[in-house]
This record gives C-alpha cells, structure tokens and sequence, in this order.
C-alpha cells in the first residue's frame, strides 16, 4: 500500500476526491463513446464510402471529440481551483500562508505513489472509513480563552497599523503642500523685494517727502504681512513634522506588538489539544514502525546475515 504520509483523516479526504476524479472519468469516457456511437449510427448508412468521405467523417468526429476533451479538461481544472480555494480559505482562519509547488506535479515517484494509494483504496485495503466525517478547521474567533484574545488583539493591531499607515500618508501630503507653498511665498517675497527697490529708484529720481511716506508705510506694511505668513506656514510645517515622526515611532510600536502578538499566536496553538495529540498520534506511529522492523527483521533476516551463514 502507498504511503502518502498524511493521517488517516485527511488520506480518507483524498480517497473521497479519488473515487470522485474516478466517476467524472468514467463520465467523460462515456460521452466520447457516445461520441463515436453516434457517427456509427447516423452516418455510417451506406455500404461503401470514397476516400474524401472517409476524410470528411474522421474530421468531423475529431472535432466532436476534440471539443468535448477540452470541456472536460476545463472542468477538470476549475474543479481543482475550487479545491485548492477551500484548502486556502481553511488556512487563512489560522493565518497560515500555504504554498503550491508546481513542480512537484510531474514528479513521476509522487504519480506512482497516487496511482497504488487509488488502487489499493479501490480494493478496500486502506483500513480507513470510506466516508470520513466533514471537518474544516475552526477559525480562531469562534474559539475561547487565550486563543481568542490572541486573535482579537492581531485584528485590532492591523487596523490600527493601517489606521497609522493613513495618517502617516496624509501628514506626508501635508508637509509637501506647506512645501511647496512656502516655496511659493519666498518667491513672493523676493518679487516683492525688487518691487521695493524699484520704487525706492524712482523716489529717488523724483524726491515727494509725502509719496516717499506713503509709499514706504504701505510696502512696510505688505513686508510685514508677507513674513508673518511665512512664520505661520513654518510654524505649521514644524507641527506637522514633529506629528509625522510621533506616527511613524506608533507605527513601529505597532508593528512590534503585532508581531509579538503572532508569536503569541504560535506558541498558544502548539500548546492546544489538537496539536498534541497529533504530537501523541505520530509518536506512537513511529514506535509501531520500530516495532514492526524488529518483527521483519526477526522474519527476513539481512544480506550480510546470510551471508554469514
């Protein structure tokens, strides 16, 4: 019998996917022998046929078959994917991340190992219950007790990791907006400047102790307003740099409390039942095979004891 190296739960899992590829099998070989019965009953009615006719039937039936070969290979897929999304979705309610490893699916020792653990499980030798109880695994938040504390405080410390990561993001918009605007205010400033000293040439060449007054007051004035709108924009640009380094320190401390929460997580589940009794169930596999070797080597003794002899 074939070892799959899996428990006797999940092998009576993939007896039952076994048996269930074997009648689609079986149905899909139906349909191309209904293909081929057709074309004997509808158009093989004459004695003789010509060489053209002859071409033009075997065309005709390859599409027929052609057509429902690749449907069924498309169901056949799909119906992988849909298992392969359930196997996932169990997964993902422990925050586990599986991997498929595409090579390993022409590796001709697994191929064979399949083909001995079908026919042995066809021939009833398996030893395992033929319709096994569905089971999926229990997410963590229908569970009590630490476990589910774990689960709810991986739950908060993500959405407050994005909540951050969102604030971080709207106060880097900001700082480069105050940026740009100040920027857009020293330009102001300069241009003004100029202005300034033009003015000042052109009272010169034309000294009014009245316009010189005037003219001074009011671009004092707009000076004035000019740099109290600068000091505000930096003063706005310092508080909003010294929030986006408080964010960026929360979202570390947050980061470390959500990986110290998985840790947590991982250490909580191996001490669960569940996992000690699989720990419990593959030691006394291990000692069954030790024991059986002993019986084998009792019964079929080595080359070398042979030998020996």
């Amino acid at each position: 019998m074939a070892d799959l190296g899996l428990s006797d739960h999940h092998q009576s899992c993939m007896g039952g996917y076994l048996r269930f590829t074997k009648y689609q099998r079986a149905q899909r070989l139906r349909s191309v022998d209904a293909c081929f019965q057709d074309v004997k009953d509808t158009r093989l009615l004459e004695e003789t046929y010509t060489s053209d006719e002859v071409v033009e039937l075997l065309d005709s039936l390859a599409d027929v078959v052609r057509a429902e070969v690749e449907g069924e290979l498309i169901h056949a897929t799909h119906t992988n994917s849909v298992l392969l999304s359930n196997v996932f979705a169990q997964a993902q309610k422990w925050h586990l991340e599986l991997t498929v490893d595409t090579s390993n699916l022409e590796n001709q020792e697994l191929l064979e190992d399949v083909r001995k653990f079908e026919e042995a499980e066809a021939q009833g030798r398996l030893g395992i219950d033929k319709k096994p109880p569905a089971r999926t695994l229990a997410p963590l938040g229908d569970q009590e007790g630490p476990t589910a504390l774990l689960h709810a405080e991986i739950k908060r410390l993500t959405e407050e990791n994005g909540e951050m990561k969102r604030r971080l993001e709207l106060a880097e918009s900001k700082v480069t907006d105050l940026a740009k605007t100040k920027a857009e205010m020293s330009l102001t400033l300069q241009t003004t400047s100029d202005e300034l000293g033009r003015v000042r040439q052109t009272i010169s060449s034309r000294p009014t102790l009245e316009e010189v007054s005037e003219l001074s007051d009011e671009v004092e004035k707009m000076r004035l307003e000019l740099s109290t709108k600068v000091e505000e924009k930096e003063a706005t640009q310092e508080q909003l740099q010294s929030d986006l380094s408080l964010s960026k320190q929360r979202l570390a401390q947050v980061k470390s409390q959500l990986q110290l929460a998985e840790k947590e997580l991982e250490k909580k589940f191996s001490q669960t039942g569940a996992y000690q009794n699989m720990k419990k169930m593959l030691g006394n596999k291990n000692d069954q095979i030790k024991a059986l070797r002993k019986k084998l080597e009792i019964y079929e003794p080595s080359k070398e004891d042979i030998i020996e002899e």
